[in-house]
């Protein structure tokens, strides 16, 4: 995972990893879970419109979303592969499937809310369906004369 977030210009920090847009600030976060051994890919951006912010924590940014809840086929398998006590995959597998996951669904759907254009779009598509958009940037999205 981290080759390929390193190869789309993400730079990381702790357990989180960021990249400048033109209108966002684009966040992959990776959490433990506390229950158990699996993990979360966190998807976010904060909004440079509504502050500026160096390296925000995944839950401070202003549109989040769990890779697991793209709308992508392969959302679901990710959900497999995050679980390190599902055996349906080995080592090997599950990094390969967590890599191009990133690079073929994660990584582009993230940099598309880079701009105000493709955090619309996203929206409208409901795309963030399963998401949290903070009701700040709805409102914007609202305005006639919104970025």
């Amino acid at each position: 995972m981290a080759h390929e977030l390193r190869g789309a210009g993400f730079k990381a920090r702790g357990t989180s990893w960021y990249k400048h847009a033109p209108d966002s600030l684009l966040v992959v976060n990776l959490q433990k879970s506390l229950y158990g051994p699996q993990y979360y890919i966190n998807l976010a951006a904060w909004v440079k419109q509504l502050g500026e912010a160096e390296a925000p924590k995944e839950h401070q940014c202003h549109i989040r979303v769990r890779a697991t809840s793209l709308p992508t086929s392969n959302a679901e398998a990710l959900g497999h592969a995050l679980n390190l006590e599902d055996e349906s995959m080995d080592t090997k597998q599950r990094e390969s499937f967590i890599a191009r996951f990133m690079r073929e669904d994660a990584i582009p759907f993230l940099q598309s809310l880079g701009t105000w254009e493709g955090i619309r779009a996203a929206v409208n598509g409901g795309k963030l369906k399963k998401g949290l958009i903070y009701k700040e940037v709805q409102a914007l999205l609202q305005t006639p004369a919104s970025p």
